[in-house]
C-alpha cells in the first residue's frame, strides 16, 4: 500500500541510558502496525508518523501503551476524543515527562488504534478520523 508518510519515528527510553530514537524512511503498513503494537508505555512509550522529510506539525503521535493509548497532532490540532468518556485528567508514558490527556482521549482498544492508525497512514490526513470516536473495534466505520 502506497503511504504519504515520510518517515516513522519510534522514541525508546531504555533503562540503563538515555532516550534514543528509531526512524525507519517509507514504513510499510507492517512496520507502523508493529511498532504501535510494541508501545508499552515506559520503554516504548511514543510512535510519530511524518508525512515530509522533517518532524513536523502535522505529524501523528501514538502515546501509550498496555491497553491505554492517546492518539494526538504533534502540534496542538486534532486529537482523538470521546465525549461520553470522563473529563478526568490521567497520565500516559510513564518514563522520562510523561504525558497527560483526559479519559476521553484515551483509547483503550488496540484494534481500534490500529485502524485509526491505518487511516492516517493511507491518507495523510486528520479529515475524517473523528469519525472513530465512540466506536467499538468489531463496529462498521463508514467512510
Amino acid at each position: 500500500m502506497s503511504s504519504p508518510v515520510h518517515h516513522l519515528t519510534v522514541i525508546r527510553y531504555p533503562a540503563d541510558r538515555p532516550g534514543d530514537t528509531v526512524v525507519t524512511v517509507e514504513p510499510t503498513w507492517d512496520d507502523v502496525a508493529a511498532a504501535v503494537s510494541r508501545l508499552d508505555d515506559h520503554e516504548f512509550p511514543i510512535v510519530e508518523l511524518s508525512c515530509t522529510e522533517h518532524d513536523d506539525d502535522e505529524a501523528l503521535l501514538v502515546i501509550g501503551g498496555r491497553g491505554r493509548y492517546a492518539l494526538t497532532q504533534s502540534v496542538p490540532g486534532w486529537q482523538f476524543s470521546d465525549p461520553s468518556r470522563p473529563d478526568r485528567e490521567v497520565r500516559l508514558w510513564t518514563s522520562d515527562q510523561g504525558y497527560f490527556c483526559t479519559e476521553r482521549e484515551i483509547i483503550t482498544d488496540l484494534g481500534l488504534v490500529l485502524r485509526i492508525v491505518e487511516e492516517f497512514y493511507r491518507t495523510g490526513s486528520y479529515d475524517g478520523l473523528d469519525r472513530f470516536a465512540g466506536v467499538a473495534d468489531d463496529s462498521e466505520v463508514t467512510p
